[in-house]
C-alpha cells in the first residue's frame, strides 16, 4: 500500500465532495464565508475515514459522508481557533476572520458544525451521531486547555484538541464499514494517531522557534516547551514511541484487508515524516 498515493487520491475526492457540498448551500449569507473556510487543507482526517473504512472491508464511497463531515468540523474549528489566537494566516493565506471579520466567521462556523453532525446522523445513524457529539464537546474542552491549560495538562490538551477529531474519523469508519461493534477499537486508534500528529507538530514549532524561523510557541506547543524543558526531543520521541506501540497493539484485534496491512502498520511513521518534511526537517 502506497500511503502517499492513497492520500493524494483521497484528497482529490474529498475536495470534490466539499465543492458539491458548497453548491448545495442556498443561504447566500453563509456561502462565501463557508467556501473560504472549507477550501484547502491536507484532508488527513477525511482520508483516515476512507482508509480505515476500506481496511475494515467496507467500500470507500460509504465513507464519503463521514470524510466530508469531519473535514467540515475540522475546518470550522480552525476558523474559530484563529479568532481566539489572533492568527493572521491559515493554509497559506489570510485567516477567515481577517477577511470577513469575527462575527461573520463565528456565525458561519456555528452554521457548519450542526450541518456536519446532521450529515453524520443521516448517513450512519444515532450511534455515530452520539459519538461525534461527545467528541466535538471534547474538542471544545481541548481548545480551552490549549488557551488556559497548565504544562501538566499537556497530554490531555493534545488528546482533546487534536485527538478528538482523529477519533471522529476512525470511529465513523467502523459505521461506514458496517461494523459498529468495532467503534471502541477505532476510537483507540484515532486517539493515538492524533496524539502522534499533534506532539510532532508542537515539536516542530519549538524547533523552528529555536532556529529563529517562527515566533514564541503558543498553546500546546508552549505547554510542551515548559513541561519538557531542554529535553523536548527526548520527551517527544518517548510519547510517539509509546503511542505507536499502543496503536499497533490495538490494530492486532482487527481483521484487516490484506492489501491494507502494511499501510496500517506504517501509518504513524507516515504522519510523522510528512509533518517533518513539510517543515524542512529530516527526523525528530
Amino acid at each position: 500500500m502506497d500511503l502517499l498515493s492513497y492520500w493524494l487520491e483521497a484528497k482529490a475526492e474529498i475536495d470534490s465532495l466539499v465543492s458539491k457540498f458548497l453548491e448545495s448551500i442556498k443561504e447566500w449569507e453563509v456561502l462565501q464565508v463557508s467556501k473560504y473556510i472549507l477550501e484547502g487543507g491536507k484532508r488527513f482526517r477525511g482520508t483516515l475515514a476512507m482508509f480505515f473504512t476500506e481496511a475494515l472491508g467496507g467500500e470507500r464511497r460509504n465513507a464519503y459522508d463521514g470524510a466530508l463531515a469531519v473535514e467540515i468540523l475540522h475546518s470550522s474549528s480552525l476558523a474559530l481557533d484563529d479568532i481566539v489566537d489572533y492568527d493572521l494566516e491559515r493554509r497559506g493565506r489570510d485567516s477567515a476572520w481577517k477577511v470577513f471579520g469575527n462575527r461573520r466567521v463565528i456565525y458561519v462556523s456555528n452554521f457548519l458544525v450542526p450541518y456536519a453532525l446532521q450529515i453524520i446522523a443521516n448517513a450512519y445513524g444515532d450511534g455515530a451521531l452520539k459519538v461525534s457529539v461527545e467528541l466535538w464537546k471534547k474538542t471544545s474542552i481541548g481548545a480551552l486547555l490549549d488557551s488556559f491549560g497548565k504544562p501538566t495538562d499537556y497530554v490531555k490538551t493534545v488528546e482533546y484538541k487534536t485527538g478528538s477529531l482523529f477519533m471522529v474519523s476512525t470511529a465513523l469508519s467502523a459505521f461506514a464499514a458496517g461494523k459498529p461493534e468495532l467503534k471502541d477499537v477505532m476510537l483507540e486508534l484515532g486517539k493515538h494517531l492524533g496524539t502522534i500528529y499533534q506532539v510532532v507538530d508542537d515539536y516542530i514549532d519549538i524547533v523552528l522557534y529555536k532556529a529563529g524561523k517562527k515566533g514564541e510557541p503558543e498553546g500546546s506547543a508552549k505547554q510542551l516547551k515548559e513541561l519538557a524543558g531542554e529535553k523536548v526531543r527526548e520527551y517527544v520521541i518517548s510519547v510517539t514511541e509509546e503511542s505507536t506501540h499502543a496503536y499497533l497493539e490495538a490494530v492486532k484485534s482487527l481483521k484487516i484487508r490484506e492489501e491494507f496491512v502494511d499501510g496500517i502498520i506504517t501509518l504513524p511513521s507516515f504522519l510523522m515524516s510528512g509533518l517533518l518534511a513539510e517543515a524542512g526537517l529530516d527526523s525528530l
